[in-house]
């Protein structure tokens, strides 16, 4: 229990020091109540000594205090606190933002004031793996880190993303795109069942659905939770099963990764050779088992690199104390060798990238054959870091059914604006990502239907991110990260440069915070968008989990929503 009283002063947010003066009857009217909870965990109460830490998370510098600044962040010691916490907002009229490692890039996993906050970052820690039944059980407190490097103590593995820091419950709720989504699909595709409270704090145990098994209940919970929002939009997760990977099912598998120093043509070469390789995929032409990340960032101060890596680029004369890291390109890549033991491993579309009318010889390469994918994921396919840069960031994220011809050239036209001749240009550092998702199991996951994720059919997924400067003598360059991005819609939306139609992910939103306004863009069908309103309201009528409006709304009462089954 916490009852700290508020700070005299709070001369790090004018935003906090006003709403304190103009709400103190109401903050003290709920410092009462929260105590009276006999909460086992912490809470902070806006204003309190240490709110501001406990506030901060990766959005937290790059929108407005007023959307980012909960009244009450909670710290649950177990279900029970869950609960009171849960008691505490159905009591005060309030909506409950759900975070559990806080990585939501439009900040949604946070709230306004007007609302409170359950944080779950260390609230269900629990990994147990079941080797004879090979079931994995592992609460949403997990960061994707350490759980990497337990999978691979155990031998198995997961698709997952590359953020150590990222946890378990957001990171499952809106997909778990990662290393290997071509080869294995998206983590959700491997959840058994999940533990959830729901508003009414009955607690479920939801199962994969199964015809003539399972509930139309169950299976609208499954079908809702896994793909339907930003995640927290249903319900609270507390713990994932999963069917994990046996490395020792794939004795040939490989991991790659190759980096270069940044130049405009290295660049082009490198997103060129990814258009060509994505063909071939989407064609079958490249088995599935071969999976293709780029990664291209821009001069400046950054986290990106592992320590290893740092070593080498000091050994190298590349990288030195207190001064930016250079732009870089690197690929990382893998083979997970889905044949097993009688299918062998071919570098040649790997080694591509060395050719030299692509990027030519690498300054660092990691070639490791018969290496177990569960080590990969954890020791090379991996950010460290809380966040790539400390500046905040304007980003973009958007996925095609397949690459245009121009899209190499047009990529590096609009990417130069930012990088210049060096790497960065008018304090605006580059951080874009790319992956090859054709020919794989992602489209062939999604036909069962029990998830809601959409855009399944995709080819090729990218992102390009502008982390801008603060801080200097003069310029907005905030506004200059915001126009790049509105002309980067156009070049790449408007004018079909990337895509003839603009599809998001839940798990890297950005643009408008209304989802009535925008849906179109995450779910691709009315018919799914209806199918989940309706859900939601069956088990969030009152909008208990829907702190802003980017949460799905339940349907009117006078509106008749169809059915779908």
């Amino acid at each position: 229990m916490d009852t700290k009283k508020p700070a005299a002063s709070e001369e790090n947010s004018t935003f906090v020091t006003n709403y304190v003066r103009d709400h103190r009857q109401e903050l003290e009217e709920l410092r009462t109540k929260a105590t009276l909870l006999d909460f086992n965990g912490q809470w902070f109460i806006i204003g309190d000594d240490q709110y501001m830490q406990k506030r901060l998370q990766y959005a937290t510098t790059s929108f407005p205090e007023s959307e980012v600044s909960p009244r009450i962040i909670l710290y649950p010691a177990g279900e029970q606190d869950l609960q009171k916490a849960m008691g505490l907002c159905r009591e005060l009229s309030m909506a409950i933002a759900v975070r559990t490692g806080g990585h939501q890039y439009c900040g949604y996993s946070s709230t306004a004031p007007r609302n409170m906050q359950i944080d779950l970052s260390e609230t269900f820690p629990s990994y147990e793996y079941d080797a004879q039944r090979n079931v994995l059980r592992c609460g949403v407190s997990n960061a994707l880190g350490e759980w990497a490097d337990k999978n691979m103590e155990n031998g198995i593995y997961l698709p997952m993303g590359v953020c150590a820091h990222v946890h378990l419950g957001g990171h499952v709720h809106t997909g778990g795109w990662g290393m290997v989504a071509r080869s294995h699909g998206i983590l959700a595709d491997h959840v058994l069942s999940f533990d959830i409270i729901l508003a009414s704090g009955e607690k479920q145990t939801i199962i994969r659905p199964e015809a003539g098994t399972t509930t139309a209940s169950n299976d609208d919970t499954y079908f809702a939770v896994l793909g339907g929002g930003k995640g927290g939009d249903f319900g609270i997760v507390t713990h994932w099963e999963f069917s994990p990977l046996r490395d020792e099912n794939y004795p040939n598998s490989a991991c790659y990764k190759l980096m270069w120093l940044w130049t405009e043509d290295k660049m082009e070469g490198a997103v060129k050779k990814m258009q060509q390789l994505s063909k071939l995929c989407a064609s079958g032409d490249i088995p599935s088992d071969y999976e293709f990340m780029l990664s291209i960032t821009g001069a400046g101060f950054m986290n990106v690199l592992s320590e290893d890596i740092k070593h080498e680029l000091k050994d190298l004369g590349h990288l030195l104390d207190d001064v930016p890291v250079p732009a870089m390109i690197q690929m990382w890549m893998c083979f997970t060798n889905k044949g097993g033991a009688e299918e062998n491993f071919n570098d040649f579309w790997f080694e591509s990238f060395t050719e030299e009318d692509t990027c030519g010889d690498p300054i660092i390469a990691h070639r490791h054959k018969n290496s177990p994918v569960s080590k990969g994921l954890a020791k090379e396919f991996i950010m460290l870091q809380d966040r790539e840069m400390e500046y905040p960031f304007v980003k973009r994220s958007r996925v095609t059914m397949a690459l245009p011809d121009e899209y190499p050239a047009v990529y590096k036209e609009r990417m130069s604006h930012i990088m210049g001749t060096f790497g960065t240009e008018n304090h605006q550092h580059l951080v874009s990502q790319m992956q090859i998702y054709a020919g794989g199991a992602v489209e062939e996951n999604g036909k069962s239907g029990i998830t809601s994720y959409s855009w399944r059919q995709q080819a090729f997924a990218a992102s390009h991110d502008s982390f801008y400067a603060e801080g200097w003598i003069s310029g907005n360059y905030k506004q200059c990260a915001v126009d790049w991005q509105n002309t980067n819609d156009d070049v790449f939306i408007t004018q079909k440069n990337f895509s003839d139609t603009d599809m998001r992910m839940f798990a890297y939103t950005f643009g408008s915070d209304v989802l009535e306004d925008v849906w179109q863009f995450f779910y691709d069908s009315q018919e799914k968008y209806d199918r989940l309103r309706r859900i939601k309201h069956e088990l969030d009528p009152h909008k208990l989990f829907s702190p802003d409006q980017f949460s799905i709304k339940p349907p009117k009462i006078d509106q008749k929503v169809k059915e779908v089954k």
